[in-house]
């Protein structure tokens, strides 16, 4: 497969023969991060037709884990995928997981991934429409990049069982917990050492750009459980009230209008695995196909949060809401 828009931009191309054949390539971009590490691993996807008229691309962040979590999206809208990963990230699979470092909102990844619709643009792929979609770290990570990039039209930005305050995450984390020495990691130092770096590598913190989005037509939609299981797992980092309430409340106020979201009580990223379909609908990109197993909710400026919002709803789950 020809790649010049790859071959421009890497120090060297890694092209495995069989992912090729499928229309998949895997490459390292040399960007330096210190000590010569690259960057920016990108896998993309061509649809069928992409080079001869417009097709939708899918674009997920976090490495392979998270990537193969769209793959029924990404056959269903017969669209393009680009899966960037950070450069020293070394998950490739569950068994792998304390290998994983990812860029937890690094400023310079963002601004090679929010590249990537343009040089494929720039190699004669005809582009619809950027869907951003992620589950639990991905789908944060989808919300910084549309946040910081509104300059990327995308159409929709689907995130589920997320977070959009690094901090409110970092809060949730026992001591000995591998995601926390990730963070500390990562950005320098725990959130009492680095809290303006916390605060800047934050969804919360830059709520103009994700207005910016929504008013130029992007469908944003939110989901997180509040099931006991996502509550205990993850201590409430998702769906504690500094995870996404007071942030949609808020950004209900820098858009005049109240903001949407929806609340389930699945395990953790089942609303992504096992209701893609509705998600899709949600966001306009398909049909309606039945109703999707959860709470809507609405946010408004200056008004308390939903009481459903939060992991403090307890009570049991409608039989419509199991996978």
């Amino acid at each position: 497969m020809n790649v010049p828009w790859l071959e421009r931009r890497h120090m060297w191309v890694w092209l495995a023969a069989g992912l090729a054949a499928a229309g998949i390539v895997g490459s390292f971009v040399s960007q330096s991060l210190g000590a010569g590490a690259p960057l920016l691993r990108v896998t993309t996807q061509l649809a069928p037709g992409a080079r001869k008229g417009g097709r939708p691309l899918v674009l997920t962040l976090g490495g392979p884990v998270y990537c193969r979590q769209v793959a029924p999206i990404v056959r269903y809208l017969g669209a393009s995928l680009a899966c960037p990963d950070y450069g020293p990230d070394g998950e490739r699979s569950a068994a792998s997981r304390a290998r994983r470092v990812e860029d937890w909102g690094d400023p310079k990844y963002l601004n090679a991934v929010a590249r990537l619709p343009i040089e494929l643009e720039e190699n004669g792929v005809h582009i619809s429409q950027l869907i951003l979609v992620g589950a639990s770290y991905s789908g944060y990570a989808a919300a910084e990049l549309a946040a910081t990039h509104p300059e990327l039209h995308p159409r929709a930005l689907i995130i589920v069982d997320s977070f959009l305050d690094l901090s409110e995450r970092f809060r949730a984390l026992s001591t000995d917990d591998l995601t926390r020495s990730e963070m500390i990691h990562v950005l320098g130092g725990a959130l009492a050492q680095r809290p303006q770096e916390y605060r800047e590598r934050s969804p919360s913190d830059h709520l103009a750009g994700l207005a910016t989005d929504i008013r130029r037509g992007m469908r944003f939609v939110d989901v997180w459980s509040v099931g006991a299981s996502e509550t205990r797992e993850f201590n409430g980092a998702m769906c504690s009230p500094a995870s996404n309430g007071i942030w949609l409340r808020r950004l209900a106020g820098i858009l005049r209008h109240p903001v949407t979201a929806y609340v389930t009580r699945l395990r953790h990223a089942y609303a992504l695995w096992y209701r893609w379909r509705q998600l899709l609908a949600l966001a306009s990109l398909a049909p309606k196909s039945g109703a999707f197993p959860g709470k809507r909710l609405t946010f408004r400026q200056q008004e308390r949060l939903p009481a459903a919002s939060t992991c403090a709803v307890t009570s049991a789950a409608p039989s419509h809401w199991d996978p």
